[in-house]
């Protein structure tokens, strides 16, 4: 692990950490992922958030080549609601950038894993670019039960 996944680390209470992405019948797989990671469930009473605190259920933080990879998660099993997707994965986002140490090189990937089909106007609502530290990128959607690493391929 890098100074900078140690310092990441070093902001994120032990018990927010998790080794997978499960929600409501929605998850995503890790493998394949980086291995070099940590995983914070959001929903976690020990982070200094408050309650009313829109937030992504999970934010992924991996290291791969000495470049720091940020995905905040989103899952959602049934009806996907375009604009609370996008202040859920906006909150992981604010969040992550309060967790990253200044001059790391980082590659910004937002997620949304979805079980069901995703009407047409909430699809063009979630064409949208989010941003970390200048990177726009569009939200990467997947199915639930495919890896993660299939968005952060992309």
């Amino acid at each position: 692990m890098t100074d900078a996944m140690a310092e990441i680390a070093s902001k994120v209470c032990g018990s927010c950490r998790v080794g997978r992405c499960e929600r409501e019948g929605c998850r995503v797989g890790l493998e394949g992922a980086p291995t070099v990671r940590i995983v914070v469930d959001m929903d976690c009473g020990a982070l200094p958030l408050p309650k009313a605190r829109k937030r992504c259920d999970y934010l992924f933080v991996g290291e791969e080549n000495k470049v720091i990879c940020v995905a905040p998660i989103e899952l959602k099993s049934g009806r996907v609601d375009a604009s609370a997707v996008l202040e859920q994965l906006e909150g992981g986002v604010g969040m992550a950038e309060t967790w990253l140490p200044p001059g790391v090189s980082v590659r910004f990937v937002p997620i949304l894993a979805h079980g069901k089909k995703i009407h047409p106007n909430d699809r063009k609502r979630l064409s949208r670019p989010l941003t970390l530290r200048g990177q726009r990128r569009k939200i990467e959607r997947i199915k639930c039960g495919e890896p993660l690493a299939k968005a952060l391929r992309a």
